[in-house]
Protein backbone atom coordinates (compact mmCIF):
# COMPACT_ATOMS: atom_id res chain seq x y z
CA UNK A 1 0.00 0.00 0.00
CA UNK A 2 1.42 3.47 -0.85
CA UNK A 3 2.90 5.98 1.83
CA UNK A 4 1.02 9.33 1.63
CA UNK A 5 3.23 10.89 4.03
CA UNK A 6 6.56 12.17 2.56
CA UNK A 7 9.87 9.94 3.08
CA UNK A 8 11.91 10.73 5.80
CA UNK A 9 14.58 13.09 5.84
CA UNK A 10 18.06 11.50 5.68
CA UNK A 11 19.40 11.03 9.19
CA UNK A 12 23.04 11.52 10.19
CA UNK A 13 25.28 14.63 9.44
CA UNK A 14 23.47 18.76 9.06
CA UNK A 15 23.87 20.09 5.87
CA UNK A 16 27.46 21.76 5.13
CA UNK A 17 25.53 25.17 5.28
CA UNK A 18 24.35 24.75 8.70
CA UNK A 19 27.46 23.68 10.03
CA UNK A 20 29.40 26.70 8.50
CA UNK A 21 26.82 28.89 9.87
CA UNK A 22 27.55 27.30 13.20
CA UNK A 23 31.07 27.47 13.15
CA UNK A 24 30.61 31.49 12.11
CA UNK A 25 29.33 32.24 15.41
CA UNK A 26 30.92 29.69 17.39
CA UNK A 27 33.81 32.16 16.75
CA UNK A 28 32.29 35.43 16.63
CA UNK A 29 31.60 34.76 20.37
CA UNK A 30 34.88 33.27 21.12
CA UNK A 31 36.39 36.18 19.92
CA UNK A 32 34.21 38.09 21.68
CA UNK A 33 34.96 36.65 25.69
CA UNK A 34 38.47 37.28 24.50
CA UNK A 35 38.80 40.65 23.59
CA UNK A 36 37.05 41.60 26.73
CA UNK A 37 39.55 39.68 28.83
CA UNK A 38 42.53 41.83 30.71
CA UNK A 39 45.42 40.89 30.33
CA UNK A 40 46.78 42.65 33.18
CA UNK A 41 45.89 39.88 35.49
CA UNK A 42 48.05 40.11 38.39
CA UNK A 43 46.53 43.90 38.53
CA UNK A 44 43.26 42.82 39.21
CA UNK A 45 41.79 43.13 42.92
CA UNK A 46 41.70 39.37 43.85
CA UNK A 47 38.20 40.01 45.42
CA UNK A 48 37.05 40.62 41.66
CA UNK A 49 38.40 37.58 40.68
CA UNK A 50 36.83 36.04 37.27
CA UNK A 51 34.65 32.56 38.39
CA UNK A 52 33.60 32.17 34.56
CA UNK A 53 36.25 32.03 33.05
CA UNK A 54 38.43 28.93 33.10
CA UNK A 55 42.27 29.37 32.80
CA UNK A 56 44.08 26.32 31.23
CA UNK A 57 47.87 25.84 32.29
CA UNK A 58 50.01 23.46 30.13
CA UNK A 59 53.55 22.57 30.85
CA UNK A 60 56.44 23.31 28.51
CA UNK A 61 58.26 20.17 27.72
CA UNK A 62 62.51 20.46 28.14
CA UNK A 63 64.49 18.95 25.47
CA UNK A 64 64.65 15.51 24.55
CA UNK A 65 61.26 15.03 26.19
CA UNK A 66 58.39 13.20 24.15
CA UNK A 67 56.01 15.41 22.85
CA UNK A 68 52.06 14.13 22.24
CA UNK A 69 50.88 14.79 18.77
CA UNK A 70 48.09 17.79 18.30
CA UNK A 71 44.87 16.47 16.14
CA UNK A 72 44.08 19.32 13.58
CA UNK A 73 41.33 20.09 15.77
CA UNK A 74 42.89 21.35 18.56
CA UNK A 75 45.51 23.04 16.68
CA UNK A 76 42.47 25.17 15.14
CA UNK A 77 41.58 26.00 18.47
CA UNK A 78 44.43 26.91 19.80
CA UNK A 79 45.35 29.44 16.58
CA UNK A 80 41.91 31.23 17.64
CA UNK A 81 42.90 33.43 20.55
CA UNK A 82 46.27 34.14 18.90
CA UNK A 83 45.02 35.21 15.86
CA UNK A 84 42.55 37.36 17.86
CA UNK A 85 45.48 38.85 20.05
CA UNK A 86 47.62 40.12 16.81
CA UNK A 87 44.68 42.32 16.04
CA UNK A 88 45.12 43.83 18.86
CA UNK A 89 47.58 46.31 19.78
CA UNK A 90 50.46 44.74 22.70
CA UNK A 91 50.36 45.21 26.35
CA UNK A 92 52.34 44.59 28.57
CA UNK A 93 52.01 42.88 31.64
CA UNK A 94 52.75 44.77 34.74
CA UNK A 95 55.05 43.81 37.35
CA UNK A 96 54.08 42.87 41.52
CA UNK A 97 54.57 46.27 43.15
CA UNK A 98 57.06 43.96 45.47
CA UNK A 99 60.04 42.39 43.74
CA UNK A 100 60.84 39.28 44.33
CA UNK A 101 64.35 37.93 44.27
CA UNK A 102 65.44 34.65 44.31
CA UNK A 103 68.57 32.15 43.74
CA UNK A 104 66.80 30.26 41.15
CA UNK A 105 68.78 29.25 38.27
CA UNK A 106 68.14 28.21 34.47
CA UNK A 107 68.98 24.79 33.77
CA UNK A 108 68.03 22.72 30.51
CA UNK A 109 65.02 22.78 29.45
CA UNK A 110 63.80 25.63 30.36
CA UNK A 111 63.54 24.79 33.94
CA UNK A 112 65.03 26.45 37.30
CA UNK A 113 66.54 25.01 39.76
CA UNK A 114 65.56 26.93 43.16
CA UNK A 115 68.23 27.38 46.37
CA UNK A 116 66.25 28.04 49.69
CA UNK A 117 69.05 28.43 51.66
CA UNK A 118 68.41 32.17 50.73
CA UNK A 119 65.06 32.27 52.53
CA UNK A 120 67.05 30.67 55.59
CA UNK A 121 68.48 33.95 57.35
CA UNK A 122 64.37 35.67 57.31
CA UNK A 123 63.34 32.35 58.86
CA UNK A 124 66.10 32.72 61.44
CA UNK A 125 65.43 36.57 61.91
CA UNK A 126 61.89 35.46 62.81
CA UNK A 127 63.27 33.27 65.70
CA UNK A 128 65.41 35.47 67.01
CA UNK A 129 62.25 38.06 67.19
CA UNK A 130 62.80 40.42 64.98
CA UNK A 131 59.48 42.22 63.70
CA UNK A 132 58.69 40.94 60.24
CA UNK A 133 58.29 43.70 57.76
CA UNK A 134 54.10 44.22 56.52
CA UNK A 135 53.64 42.94 53.28
CA UNK A 136 53.43 45.71 50.11
CA UNK A 137 49.96 47.32 50.00
CA UNK A 138 47.95 46.53 46.61
CA UNK A 139 50.31 43.50 46.07
CA UNK A 140 48.73 40.00 45.25
CA UNK A 141 48.84 37.29 48.08
CA UNK A 142 51.07 35.49 46.35
CA UNK A 143 54.18 37.82 45.97
CA UNK A 144 53.17 39.63 49.46
CA UNK A 145 56.36 38.04 51.44
CA UNK A 146 59.43 39.86 51.11
CA UNK A 147 61.85 37.08 50.26
CA UNK A 148 64.83 39.61 49.35
CA UNK A 149 67.86 39.29 52.12
CA UNK A 150 69.41 42.43 52.46
CA UNK A 151 73.48 42.40 52.08
CA UNK A 152 74.17 45.07 54.33
CA UNK A 153 76.66 44.74 56.69
CA UNK A 154 75.63 44.79 60.16
CA UNK A 155 76.34 47.68 62.07
CA UNK A 156 78.98 47.72 64.90
CA UNK A 157 77.56 48.27 68.04
CA UNK A 158 79.00 51.81 70.04
CA UNK A 159 82.12 51.55 72.34
CA UNK A 160 81.11 51.62 75.85
CA UNK A 161 81.30 55.10 77.54
CA UNK A 162 83.32 54.88 80.36
CA UNK A 163 82.31 55.77 83.12
CA UNK A 164 83.65 58.03 85.91
CA UNK A 165 83.98 57.65 89.57
CA UNK A 166 82.05 60.38 91.39
CA UNK A 167 84.70 61.55 93.49
CA UNK A 168 88.46 60.81 94.52
CA UNK A 169 89.61 59.14 97.54
CA UNK A 170 92.93 59.42 99.20
CA UNK A 171 95.67 56.86 98.86
CA UNK A 172 96.59 54.99 102.64
CA UNK A 173 99.25 53.05 103.73
CA UNK A 174 98.85 49.49 104.84
CA UNK A 175 99.92 46.52 106.82
CA UNK A 176 98.51 43.59 105.36
CA UNK A 177 97.45 40.72 108.37
CA UNK A 178 98.93 37.05 108.27
CA UNK A 179 96.97 34.50 106.44
CA UNK A 180 94.18 33.05 108.63
CA UNK A 181 90.34 31.72 108.00
CA UNK A 182 87.27 32.91 109.92
CA UNK A 183 84.44 30.76 110.96
CA UNK A 184 81.32 32.53 111.54
CA UNK A 185 78.08 31.58 112.85
CA UNK A 186 75.27 33.53 110.29
CA UNK A 187 71.66 34.86 111.21
CA UNK A 188 68.75 36.52 108.55
CA UNK A 189 65.68 36.62 110.18
CA UNK A 190 64.45 33.10 111.13
CA UNK A 191 67.63 31.64 109.29
CA UNK A 192 70.62 30.45 110.96
CA UNK A 193 73.78 29.07 109.36
CA UNK A 194 77.35 29.02 109.11
CA UNK A 195 79.67 30.77 106.99
CA UNK A 196 84.02 31.24 106.65
CA UNK A 197 85.99 33.49 105.68
CA UNK A 198 89.33 32.22 103.70
CA UNK A 199 91.92 34.40 103.46
CA UNK A 200 95.57 33.51 101.74
CA UNK A 201 98.08 36.25 101.04
CA UNK A 202 101.34 35.03 99.05
CA UNK A 203 104.43 36.98 97.43
CA UNK A 204 102.64 39.16 94.97
CA UNK A 205 99.24 38.04 95.20
CA UNK A 206 96.35 36.86 96.97
CA UNK A 207 93.13 34.93 97.19
CA UNK A 208 89.96 35.47 99.50
CA UNK A 209 86.99 33.25 99.41
CA UNK A 210 83.69 34.28 101.87
CA UNK A 211 81.05 31.30 101.70
CA UNK A 212 77.88 31.31 103.60
CA UNK A 213 75.21 28.44 103.96
CA UNK A 214 72.12 27.67 105.88
CA UNK A 215 70.57 24.19 106.65
CA UNK A 216 73.86 22.44 104.24
CA UNK A 217 73.24 24.91 100.95
CA UNK A 218 75.33 27.50 100.13
CA UNK A 219 73.77 30.74 99.67
CA UNK A 220 76.76 33.40 99.08
CA UNK A 221 80.04 32.13 97.19
CA UNK A 222 82.44 35.50 96.76
CA UNK A 223 85.85 35.32 95.45
CA UNK A 224 88.78 37.61 94.98
CA UNK A 225 91.66 37.31 93.23
CA UNK A 226 94.56 40.16 92.51
CA UNK A 227 97.80 41.02 94.19
CA UNK A 228 99.28 44.60 95.81
CA UNK A 229 100.37 48.25 94.66
CA UNK A 230 101.11 50.84 96.75
CA UNK A 231 97.71 51.40 97.94
CA UNK A 232 97.51 47.96 99.25
CA UNK A 233 94.76 45.17 98.14
CA UNK A 234 94.88 45.50 93.81
CA UNK A 235 92.24 43.07 93.10
CA UNK A 236 91.89 41.44 89.50
CA UNK A 237 88.97 39.56 89.88
CA UNK A 238 85.78 39.23 91.74
CA UNK A 239 83.04 37.04 91.48
CA UNK A 240 80.03 36.38 93.13
CA UNK A 241 77.52 33.71 92.86
CA UNK A 242 73.73 33.35 94.97
CA UNK A 243 72.54 30.33 95.63
CA UNK A 244 72.24 27.76 92.07
CA UNK A 245 72.15 31.06 89.97
CA UNK A 246 75.26 31.14 87.23
CA UNK A 247 78.14 33.40 88.97
CA UNK A 248 78.92 37.32 87.81
CA UNK A 249 82.26 38.98 87.75
CA UNK A 250 83.89 42.14 87.67
CA UNK A 251 87.08 42.37 86.31
CA UNK A 252 89.28 45.47 87.41
CA UNK A 253 92.27 45.28 83.92
CA UNK A 254 94.69 47.36 85.97
CA UNK A 255 96.55 47.75 82.38
CA UNK A 256 93.49 49.58 80.56
CA UNK A 257 92.72 51.28 83.97
CA UNK A 258 89.32 50.66 84.03
CA UNK A 259 86.66 47.96 85.32
CA UNK A 260 84.79 45.79 82.88
CA UNK A 261 81.75 43.43 83.91
CA UNK A 262 80.36 39.57 82.69
CA UNK A 263 76.91 40.88 82.99
CA UNK A 264 76.98 43.77 81.53
CA UNK A 265 78.95 46.48 78.34
CA UNK A 266 79.09 48.90 81.43
CA UNK A 267 82.67 50.25 82.14
CA UNK A 268 84.00 52.02 84.72
CA UNK A 269 87.34 53.91 85.43
CA UNK A 270 89.77 52.45 87.77
CA UNK A 271 91.28 54.58 90.30
CA UNK A 272 93.92 53.60 92.26
CA UNK A 273 93.12 51.62 95.99
CA UNK A 274 89.97 50.43 94.07
CA UNK A 275 87.95 47.72 95.96
CA UNK A 276 85.51 45.01 95.41
CA UNK A 277 82.36 44.00 97.53
CA UNK A 278 85.12 40.86 99.45
CA UNK A 279 88.16 42.56 99.50
CA UNK A 280 87.17 45.62 101.56
CA UNK A 281 87.10 43.50 104.12
CA UNK A 282 90.74 43.00 104.69
CA UNK A 283 91.48 46.39 102.89
CA UNK A 284 89.83 48.71 105.93
CA UNK A 285 92.03 46.10 108.70
CA UNK A 286 95.40 47.02 106.29
CA UNK A 287 94.47 50.69 106.66
CA UNK A 288 93.67 50.79 110.46
CA UNK A 289 96.92 48.63 111.12
CA UNK A 290 99.26 50.95 109.59
CA UNK A 291 97.34 54.13 110.62
CA UNK A 292 95.50 53.75 113.74
CA UNK A 293 94.36 57.44 114.49
CA UNK A 294 92.05 57.13 111.78
CA UNK A 295 89.97 55.24 114.55
CA UNK A 296 89.22 58.10 116.68
CA UNK A 297 86.15 60.09 116.77
CA UNK A 298 86.32 61.99 113.34
CA UNK A 299 88.40 59.41 111.56
CA UNK A 300 87.51 57.67 108.65
CA UNK A 301 88.78 55.53 105.61
CA UNK A 302 87.09 56.14 102.12
CA UNK A 303 87.61 53.56 99.13
CA UNK A 304 85.96 53.11 95.74
CA UNK A 305 83.57 50.27 96.10
CA UNK A 306 82.77 47.38 93.26
CA UNK A 307 80.47 44.64 92.80
CA UNK A 308 80.22 42.10 90.02
CA UNK A 309 76.54 44.72 88.73
CA UNK A 310 78.37 47.68 87.81
CA UNK A 311 77.50 49.23 90.97
CA UNK A 312 80.46 51.21 91.83
CA UNK A 313 80.50 53.05 94.29
CA UNK A 314 82.78 55.68 97.15
CA UNK A 315 82.18 53.74 100.48
CA UNK A 316 83.03 55.74 103.65
CA UNK A 317 83.83 53.98 106.81
CA UNK A 318 83.07 55.93 110.06
CA UNK A 319 84.37 55.49 113.14
CA UNK A 320 81.68 55.19 115.40
CA UNK A 321 83.17 53.82 119.14
CA UNK A 322 84.71 51.43 120.60
CA UNK A 323 82.55 48.61 122.10
CA UNK A 324 82.68 44.97 123.45
CA UNK A 325 80.88 42.47 122.16
CA UNK A 326 80.12 38.70 122.96
CA UNK A 327 81.44 36.03 120.73
CA UNK A 328 81.73 32.03 121.01
CA UNK A 329 85.48 32.80 122.45
CA UNK A 330 83.88 35.46 125.25
CA UNK A 331 84.47 39.18 125.21
CA UNK A 332 85.91 41.44 122.95
CA UNK A 333 86.63 44.69 122.45
CA UNK A 334 86.26 45.93 118.99
CA UNK A 335 86.53 49.11 117.25
CA UNK A 336 83.09 49.84 115.18
CA UNK A 337 83.01 51.64 111.94
CA UNK A 338 79.96 51.88 109.30
CA UNK A 339 79.22 52.66 106.39
CA UNK A 340 76.41 55.00 105.64
CA UNK A 341 74.51 54.53 102.31
CA UNK A 342 73.69 57.59 100.04
CA UNK A 343 70.52 56.45 98.93
CA UNK A 344 67.56 54.55 100.20
CA UNK A 345 68.88 50.95 98.29
CA UNK A 346 72.88 51.18 99.10
CA UNK A 347 74.22 48.59 101.20
CA UNK A 348 74.17 49.61 104.98
CA UNK A 349 77.65 48.10 106.91
CA UNK A 350 78.67 47.98 110.21
CA UNK A 351 81.98 45.95 111.06
CA UNK A 352 83.39 45.38 114.35
CA UNK A 353 87.47 45.03 114.16
CA UNK A 354 89.37 43.38 116.57
CA UNK A 355 92.96 44.90 117.35
CA UNK A 356 94.19 41.58 118.91
CA UNK A 357 93.26 40.27 115.87
CA UNK A 358 95.11 42.63 113.48
CA UNK A 359 91.95 44.83 112.78
CA UNK A 360 90.26 41.35 111.44
CA UNK A 361 86.29 41.81 111.70
CA UNK A 362 84.77 39.46 114.63
CA UNK A 363 81.25 40.85 113.51
CA UNK A 364 79.97 41.71 110.02
CA UNK A 365 76.36 43.19 109.68
CA UNK A 366 74.87 44.06 106.44
CA UNK A 367 71.63 45.40 104.74
CA UNK A 368 69.84 46.57 101.66
CA UNK A 369 67.81 49.35 102.36
CA UNK A 370 66.26 50.28 105.40
CA UNK A 371 63.26 47.84 105.60
CA UNK A 372 65.84 44.86 104.24
CA UNK A 373 66.68 42.17 106.93
CA UNK A 374 70.17 41.99 108.40
CA UNK A 375 72.25 39.65 107.21
CA UNK A 376 74.61 39.38 110.92
CA UNK A 377 77.88 37.53 111.09
CA UNK A 378 79.65 36.48 114.35
CA UNK A 379 82.94 35.10 114.76
CA UNK A 380 82.48 31.61 116.29
CA UNK A 381 86.41 30.71 115.88
CA UNK A 382 89.80 31.49 114.03
CA UNK A 383 92.39 28.98 112.99
CA UNK A 384 95.62 29.03 110.38
CA UNK A 385 94.72 27.76 106.86
CA UNK A 386 95.79 24.32 105.93
CA UNK A 387 99.55 24.57 104.22
CA UNK A 388 99.31 23.80 100.36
Amino acid sequence: MPHSSPPDSPRGRPPAGVLLLLCAVALTLHGCLLDGMPLDVPELPLARTPTATSVQVRSVPAAGDTVEPVSAYRAAEASVPLVLAAQREPQRIARPAATVESSAQPVAGGRFAFDASSVAPLVVAGVEGEKARPPTEGAPAAVAADLTVPATTPAEPAPPVLRQVERTVPVYRTRMPPATVLAYEIHRGMFSGSGELSWRPAPGRYEMRLQLGVAGFNVLTQTSQGGFDAAGLSPLRFTDQRGHRPARAANFQRDAHKITYSSTHDEYALPEGSQDRLSWMIQLPAVLAAEPKRALPGGEVLMVVSGARADVAVWTFAFVAAETIETASGPVRTLRFTRTPQGPKDLLADVWLDPARHHLPVRVQLSQGEDGDVLEMLLREQHNPAAP
